[in-house]
């Protein structure tokens, strides 16, 4: 389907939801490459109500024929994003689902677009990372208030039960590992030694906690919408929940905290030292970061992006994605497996 299908698509299915408007247009239509796992275009809507006349700006997200998050349902995602849409937390309003593959062929949502910039984890050119030292100090007590922010979501008011409720104790940590476990059964692929002694370490090092809260699973720089005004950075939005599900908020902490988001750094989501990021969520939030939680979800957090990588590959291999981005994972898993023996202690960084 070209973007001229697609805009014109997309413009008769604004015209029934919004029910009131007399005719959309979808103007400045533009594929977003930057996120891996789902299809992203942003667009312009021009609506007119009789003699009136106004512009929203909105984001569809559709799901990919292939990808990295296999296998791919979209409507969790979205009931997450939709009854947040009135929630003081910085998420996109999303007012629209559709799963009729009449409409764009394959389920999508359509959000409200924020506004800000996505910066990602990569080193500056002076080597300091994506942030000036005013910016890291302003904003990365911001990000950690924000999730600190999220996980005092009620989600039982807001009725997110149906994404699944782990049992106390050690269920969370129990059903993320065998999450994972399974995504790495499925690709098929050869496991290398250092992967399998890393979920044999998992499996036998499960952590116990009671408090369920709701998490984003892919909180992290690179997801956020930031808005950089001379030496200060505010937060503005925070971006894709394809992972979003119940669980230990100290994952969501871990995936944020990891080596993998640091940009060449030391810091946090190349922002603030671990421990002062760590420090700041626990104030904001009112709960002990635990060393053993952390350390499990540390390690879970690089044996996820293994396992998403591997799928990217197979997706590949097997001829049912083109993008390039994802053949070129097999060069960057033997970085992951060094960082699985770092955060093992086996190395220095990798």
């Amino acid at each position: 389907m070209g973007e001229r299908d697609l805009a014109a698509d997309l413009a008769r299915f604004l015209e029934a939801r919004l029910g009131d408007a007399s005719r959309v247009r979808v103007q400045n239509l533009e594929r977003n490459t930057e996120g891996f796992s789902q299809e992203t275009f942003s667009f312009n809507a021009e609506i007119r109500r009789g003699r009136f006349r106004e512009v929203r700006d909105y984001v569809v997200k559709r799901e990919p024929k292939a990808g990295l998050l296999e296998p791919y349902d979209l409507e969790p995602e979205f009931r997450v994003l939709h009854a947040l849409s009135d929630d003081p937390l910085p998420s996109p309003p999303t007012p629209w689902f559709e799963d009729d593959p009449a409409v764009l062929e394959r389920p999508f949502y359509v959000m409200e677009k924020l506004p800000g910039e996505v910066p990602i984890p990569a080193g500056g050119p002076d080597g300091t990372g994506p942030f000036s030292q005013g910016e890291r100090q302003s904003l990365g007590p911001q990000v950690a208030r924000s999730l600190a922010q999220l996980h005092a979501i009620d989600w039982r008011k807001l009725g997110l039960e149906f994404l699944g409720v782990p049992a106390s104790g050690r269920g969370a940590a129990q059903r993320e590992l065998a999450r994972w476990e399974s995504r790495i059964e499925r690709v098929e692929l050869p496991v290398p030694p250092i992967l399998a002694e890393a979920l044999l370490w998992l499996r036998h090092h499960v952590p116990s906690t009671d408090e369920i809260t709701l998490v984003q699973g892919d909180y992290r720089l690179g997801n956020l919408l930031v808005d950089c005004q001379g030496d200060r950075a505010d937060l503005l939005g925070i971006l894709d929940w394809e992972m979003v599900h119940l669980g230990d908020p100290l994952e969501d902490l871990a995936w944020c905290s990891s080596e993998l988001w640091r940009g060449g750094t030391p810091w946090a989501g190349a922002m603030l030292p671990p421990e002062e990021f760590a420090a700041v969520y626990a104030a904001a939030s009112g709960r002990t970061v635990d060393a053993e939680r952390m350390t499990f979800y540390g390690l879970l957090t690089v044996v996820k992006m293994i396992a998403i990588m591997r799928t990217g590959l197979r997706a590949f291999g097997e001829g049912r994605t083109r993008d390039l981005r994802m053949a070129i994972f097999d060069h960057q898993l033997p970085f992951l497996y060094a960082l699985l023996a770092v955060v093992r202690g086996w190395l220095g960084n990798p």
